[in-house]
């Protein structure tokens, strides 16, 4: 495992230095000459650019989602700068979310950085899943020696077949998804000794729940 993610990080370290370049590129065009923004393709272009950098992105986390410092982490803290870090996507697109806290919550053994980022993935998914008006929702309760975390949406839902490859690296349901934010999630989850499970079905939403071990 350590040498496909030396691998991997060798890979994205050598692509994203001439695509740097590209994207450098392309703007200056832009700067220089605005009218190209009248090309039918230009968008386009800049858009797969900004895709292929996601993907860079998503394969280094892929990649470093088991290293990291560990340390004592208060999830009431995480999911707050969450709330806040979401807040003008919410506005924007007219979603509601709810939160729902224990006024005292046992901390956990982890990266705060790492935790927030798997959240963070798990969120977005809702949010996208669902319309105008959509409903997600984000709780945690303590059970024996456990925090349990469930992130819902009221979306569109999953087949069973989606549900087979849902964690599976490079499988996508989304247009302009690289098929590794789930997988990441995962490996974070299972990085701080949690389990991570998902219930679906279409046209009756989802809900991811997280269990991670409590200090």
């Amino acid at each position: 495992m350590e040498d496909i993610n030396l691998t991997i990080a060798k890979i994205t370290h050598e692509i994203r230095n001439p695509l740097t370049l590209i994207n450098s590129s392309l703007q200056l065009i832009e700067s220089v000459h605005p009218e190209v923004k009248d090309f039918q393709f230009w968008s386009q272009t800049l858009e797969d650019v900004e895709y292929l950098n996601q993907l860079l992105d998503d394969l280094a986390a892929y990649s470093d989602s088991r290293r990291f410092f560990m340390c004592e982490v208060d999830l009431k803290e995480v999911f707050r700068t969450l709330e806040e870090s979401l807040q003008p996507y919410i506005l924007t697109h007219k979603k509601n979310f709810a939160v729902h806290l224990p006024s005292q919550l046992p901390p956990v053994f982890g990266n705060p950085i790492k935790l927030k980022q798997a959240f963070l993935n798990l969120l977005k998914n809702a949010f996208e899943s669902t319309g105008e008006d959509g409903c997600v929702s984000l709780s945690a309760r303590k059970y024996l020696d456990q925090i349990i975390i469930r992130i819902s949406d009221d979306g569109c839902g999953m087949t069973p077949e989606a549900l087979e490859t849902l964690f599976t690296p490079f499988s996508s349901h989304k247009a302009n998804g690289t098929g590794l934010g789930l997988a990441i999630t995962q490996k974070i989850v299972k990085a701080h000794y949690g389990q991570i499970d998902v219930v679906s079905s279409p046209g009756r939403g989802t809900t991811f729940t997280v269990t991670l071990p409590h200090l």
